[in-house]
């Protein structure tokens, strides 16, 4: 989800987002518009599993009739394949470690440390059922903080979002998936290091994921990565595919189908991992009006993602909002706001810092 190259960090700074090849055109146009969708589709199936502690009435749901079909959870998937279709291609251009694992930082961390503090600091105080001063005065604030931040994950805070249901005091449900995604980064990092070949990470990492899909259980050795991880693999498959394959209308089409049928036939996450994956980078490769507007605004995406459950949870709890369209509508108005703010405080300044952290790291490695 939270991927992007080095060239396109680079010129984001310059242009605001897009990748821009020798001539100026642009070469990856519509990641930035796939991240943006796959963000709302989150918030939208969260909206229902909040307000009403279920998301059986979620429209992909009603549609599809089956509770495997989380329009939500498709966007995980979506942002899983673009990560690793992107950095299969960022490694095979710069096999670095060093390079990679500090572009992954600059990309992740400054965001991510932001909005856990946000959440800690204005959003949990305000919404604990202890009062501000109750909040603070119990310090577990700061216990949440240095612990979110080690492990990329989420942990209760006191008292915060005290409604009755299911997913109450989840402070950021959304974080499972960061966590299993920097976690992927170092699965390809190591395979990367370890075997002879691009070829052959793509070999072990697609029958890893193969064998998850199969849920063949010597593959529990993987736990908080084994159900995103097909789709991190798909898009690394997807990479090597298109490298050497190209990509055409025809296929993507077929791919459409095979999705369709997939549906049909009651295994629609398999069917994701293949067919929709082709698909997702085929989409990648087009122009939208969508990542026209992204590249005026920039890219909002990454702040849906952190921000959006804890202010539905906000929103849940002072509004006691029961309507998931309602809180769809006021949720995403109020995260577009802050993951606007974010991108522009944080997440762009942040990205002018690689270059120089890769220029000081070499002088002390030299």
């Amino acid at each position: 989800m939270t991927d992007q190259e080095p060239a396109q960090i680079g010129t984001q700074v310059a242009n605001s987002q897009g990748i821009k090849g020798s001539k100026g055109e642009s070469v990856l146009p519509g990641f930035d518009s796939l991240r943006l969708i796959g963000a709302l589709t989150v918030i939208l199936s969260h909206s229902y599993l909040i307000a009403q502690d279920t998301e059986g009435s979620e429209p992909l749901q009603q549609l599809l009739q089956g509770d495997k079909n989380i329009a939500g959870l498709y966007g995980v998937f979506m942002f899983f394949i673009i990560s690793g279709f992107l950095l299969a291609r960022s490694l095979h251009r710069n096999p670095s470690p060093v390079r990679f694992l500090v572009n992954r930082a600059v990309r992740l961390l400054p965001g991510f440390i932001a909005c856990t503090l946000v959440v800690a600091l204005v959003i949990a105080p305000l919404c604990s059922s202890l009062g501000v001063w109750g909040y603070f005065a119990t310090g577990e604030w700061i216990q949440y903080i240095s612990q979110s931040i080690i492990t990329i994950g989420d942990a209760p805070l006191p008292g915060v979002f005290n409604y009755v249901g299911s997913v109450a005091q989840v402070v950021n449900g959304s974080l499972w998936s960061l966590q299993a995604e920097v976690l992927s980064y170092g699965v390809l990092l190591g395979l990367w290091l370890l075997l002879p070949s691009p070829g052959w990470v793509v070999a072990t990492l697609s029958g890893i994921g193969l064998a998850i899909l199969l849920q063949l259980p010597a593959l529990a050795w993987l736990p908080g990565i084994t159900y995103p991880l097909p789709y991190f693999a798909a898009g690394v498959l997807m990479w090597w595919l298109t490298q050497h394959l190209g990509h055409s209308r025809t296929l993507a089409q077929f791919c459409t189908v095979g999705l369709i049928t997939g549906a049909i036939l009651g295994i629609p996450h398999q069917a994701f991992a293949g067919f929709g994956a082709y698909l997702v980078v085929h989409l990648g490769h087009q122009t939208s009006p969508i990542g026209r507007w992204i590249e005026r605004t920039g890219d909002l995406s990454y702040g849906l993602y952190l921000f959006g459950w804890p202010i539905q949870q906000a929103l849940r709890q002072m509004l006691d909002l029961q309507q998931p369209e309602l809180l769809f509508v006021l949720s995403t108005l109020i995260t577009a706001l802050f993951a606007w703010v974010l991108f522009h405080t944080v997440e762009r300044p942040a990205l002018c810092l690689r270059k120089p952290i890769l220029e000081g790291l070499k002088r002390r490695i030299a």
